[in-house]
């Protein structure tokens, strides 16, 4: 199997630089120099990997409620700004008292999420098609499949849980119904986690749900008599909650567990994404005959942990049946 050019895409600046080494192993990474015209080979895995991170970057549909951090090391130990909290009805010629702003330390290790191209000599001999066009497409989409699915996994480890009860005093999913008529209203439980966020001075303005508890909530009957005074948008790529124009909804087959409904602020730094960077490494393997890149992207979603008390994100579990 015989070596060639590896590049990686810096998460902080952007730039495509080669590298050596192993940062799998030294946690960190080291360009080895700007890639020139001249660097045909280096040129050739640019081009690649940008056409994959092109197509994948639109399909990242968890990464909006995510706060990034950019980082070329693997790991790291990163301070997050949390909160800044104001002074209200200064007398005159009274100084404000000092507020300095609240840190969180999170460590980063980064993992990496990995997708192999390959390209066999005679699968390209015989096509009338663009068989690595095809296979960049491919790779994007499992880019950002895995991606989401990071991001989904870590959102289902948020332990700040609120039952649906739906102003009853007993657990009712928002797809249930008794005598035709909905069991529960789910604007009460939204309504309930709204206040818990935003007493904590965080504008609560994004729900989170899978397909099948939007499917449940869309058809419940206290939210259609929303949708049919046109108290919602509920067509086309963005969608605002029926009775809350400021709150925008957000679906993705990802979503764990598929019976919850996060509700969260975007101002406040509920989740943190690690975005280090990707890179791409082509290779030819004469004894098989084959070529192939293998494309490497190194992220880690985190819960920031307040540890004040403080509801960045709610979790409406039992949603949906």
């Amino acid at each position: 199997m015989d070596s060639m050019p590896k590049v990686f895409r810096s998460a902080v600046d952007g730039q495509y630089y080669r590298y050596t080494g192993q940062p799998e192993t030294s946690r960190e990474f080291r360009a080895a120099g700007a890639i020139l015209p001249t660097d045909i080979a280096d040129i050739e895995a640019v081009t690649i990997l940008d056409e994959v991170l092109g197509l994948a970057r639109p399909q990242y549909k968890l990464e909006p409620i995510c706060r990034p951090v950019k980082m070329d090391k693997l790991t790291a130990r990163v301070d997050i700004a949390t909160s800044l909290a104001g002074q209200r009805k200064v007398p005159p010629m009274v100084e404000a008292e000092i507020s300095a702003e609240a840190y969180t330390k999170m460590d980063f290790d980064l993992p990496k999420n990995v997708v192999h191209v390959v390209v066999a000599d005679e699968t390209g001999m015989k096509a009338a098609h663009d068989i690595l066009g095809m296979n960049i497409s491919d790779a994007a989409r499992d880019i950002a499949r895995m991606r989401n699915l990071d991001i989904a996994e870590c959102l289902d480890g948020c332990d700040n849980q609120q039952a649906a009860a739906g102003g009853s005093s007993s657990t009712h999913t928002w797809d249930t119904s008794t005598t035709g008529v909905s069991d529960a209203n789910p604007l009460i439980d939204l309504l309930a986690a709204f206040i818990a966020i935003a007493g904590d001075g965080y504008e609560p303005d994004r729900v989170v749900m899978h397909p099948q508890v939007w499917a449940g909530f869309i058809t419940n009957d206290w939210i259609k008599s929303q949708v049919d005074v046109g108290l919602g948008r509920v067509s086309g790529t963005k969608i605002s909650l029926p009775g809350f124009p400021t709150v925008g909804v957000l679906m993705d087959f990802a979503l764990l567990p598929i019976t919850s409904c996060y509700v969260m602020s975007q101002s406040a730094p509920g989740i943190v994404l690690g975005e280090g960077p990707t890179s791409a490494a082509k290779y030819r393997n004469e004894p098989k005959g084959y070529d192939a890149y293998i494309i490497r992207d190194w992220l880690q979603p985190q819960i920031i942990d307040f540890g004040t008390g403080i509801d960045a994100i709610v979790d409406i579990t039992g949603a949906h049946s």
